[in-house]
């Protein structure tokens, strides 16, 4: 049994330390354009379909990457003290996994179409797309609704913020960058301010520098200009 058939959404719980909220604006923003991208693109430019499996990689990758920081740091809480949560989104995450090679499979039948071929494949990579996404959506609102408010009331929010720190902490800066990329434009800046002003008291001044640096460079400027005026640069 996996979450789309075993979960009945309950009422979202408010957080005080909401792990989970900037990382899944920014999986949901790029399983959404991944999956538009796929609908739309020109399945008889050889360039496009390239993009696409390109783009479809690098969302692999992402979400591996994910699950990997999640099974690192929280699976010894969860395994312990929610055991039966736990294993319900260790399943998650191995079904999820293996769709994620099945898509990867399907972005390369595609691109290595012969003539007259293509069009079909693409479309194929396209409904498997919008049907992960829809399984994925459904991992992450479990996540949202059940493990969050199930993990503050075990550890409180002192464990919680110390688990998320961990997670920071071991990110490379080429894979945060990466994720904050996807992430900052998917916030709104309440999210922004919030994350940024924590990274200007916290980080090195070069860290913080480089980070306000790509969000100059993904944002519009309009949020740009909010955001210089309530963090004071």
């Amino acid at each position: 049994m996996t979450v789309t058939d075993t979960f009945t959404p309950s009422t979202y719980e408010l957080v005080a330390v909401d792990a989970y909220r900037d990382i899944h604006k920014g999986i949901r923003a790029d399983l959404f354009d991944l999956t538009g991208t796929a609908g739309r693109i020109d399945p008889s430019c050889p360039g496009d379909v390239a993009d696409l499996v390109r783009h479809v990689d690098q969302t692999v990758d992402l979400l591996v990457t994910h699950a990997e920081h999640e099974d690192t740091h929280l699976v010894p809480v969860m395994s312990e003290l929610l055991p039966e949560l736990n294993a319900t989104i260790q399943r998650d995450h191995a079904e999820l996994e293996g769709r994620l090679v099945d898509l990867q499979g399907w972005a390369r039948n595609a691109v290595a179409a012969p003539d007259g071929e293509t069009r079909g494949e693409v479309q194929r990579l396209y409904i498997e797309l919008a049907s992960f996404t829809s399984a994925y959506l459904a991992h992450q609102d479990l996540e949202e609704r059940v493990v969050a408010p199930e993990l503050h009331r075990v550890i409180g929010p002192e464990g919680v913020l110390a688990i998320h720190q961990a997670i920071v902490a071991g990110i490379p800066p080429d894979q945060m960058a990466a994720s904050l990329a996807l992430m900052l434009p998917a916030m709104n800046n309440d999210d922004r301010t919030e994350l940024l002003g924590g990274m200007q008291a916290g980080a090195p001044p070069e860290v913080f520098a480089g980070t306000w640096s790509l969000a100059g460079s993904v944002l519009e400027p309009r949020d740009v200009s909010v955001l210089a005026r309530r963090l004071g640069v």
